[in-house]
This record gives structure tokens, C-alpha cells and sequence, in this order.
């Protein structure tokens, strides 16, 4: 084989191994941005239960003086007064003593919280 061929030989080996390497490279970035997608996707979903958690506390804390009465535990649903306050709470559990009302709450099985007001 003459020189020329040697190079063209090389060149093309070169050419297969850049392409070979690109490739991989796609691919794994394309890999890293659908697990970066899902990552904040799922933030974005616990961010939206924290506020929906938070939302519930404070209207627990306005209607205090009646609570006991009208927060009600149905089909994975907290009722106030009959209307939908929370859904997707998948554990609900309410203790009153005489001076304090205790809450433990878990929405979707991803955030659980303990809330304990006085009354």
C-alpha cells in the first residue's frame, strides 16, 4: 500500500472513532436531560403538595373554634364544612385534648406532617 492509502486508512479510523465517541455522548445527554426533566418534575409536584399542605394549616388555624365539628376524614378526602379541602391524604389522624388539637397528616404517601395547635 502506498502512503497516501495509509492516510486515508488512518483518516477514516480517525472518522469512525469520532463518530463512535459523539455518539456516546448523545446518547448520554440525551439520557441526562430525561432524568433531569423527571428530577424537576417531581419537585415541581412536591412543591405544589407543600402549598396545598400549607393552604390546609392555615384555614385549620382560622377555624379553630369549630374545627372539631367540621373537618371531616372520607375516601382519602379532608372535608370542611362538606366542602373538599384536601384530596390525595392518604393518612389522617385528629387528637383533641382540652387545651391543644393535634393533626398528623399524610398527602400521597410523599409528605407527612405533624401540626398541633391551641386552642
Amino acid at each position: 500500500m502506498s502512503n497516501t492509502n495509509y492516510k486515508k486508512a488512518f483518516s477514516l479510523l480517525e472518522l469512525i472513532i469520532v463518530l463512535f465517541i459523539s455518539s456516546i455522548i448523545i446518547t448520554y445527554t440525551f439520557i441526562f436531560t430525561k432524568e433531569l426533566y423527571q428530577t424537576q418534575s417531581d419537585n415541581q409536584q412536591i412543591a405544589i403538595l407543600k402549598i396545598d399542605l400549607n393552604s390546609t394549616k392555615i384555614i385549620i388555624e382560622k377555624n379553630l373554634s369549630t374545627i372539631s365539628s367540621s373537618l371531616k376524614y372520607k375516601d382519602s378526602t379532608l372535608f370542611l364544612k362538606n366542602s373538599i379541602l384536601l384530596k390525595n391524604v392518604t393518612a389522617f389522624t385528629k387528637k383533641k385534648s382540652t387545651n391543644d388539637l393535634e393533626i398528623n397528616i399524610t398527602v400521597e404517601d410523599k409528605i407527612s406532617q405533624t401540626w398541633k395547635f391551641k386552642l
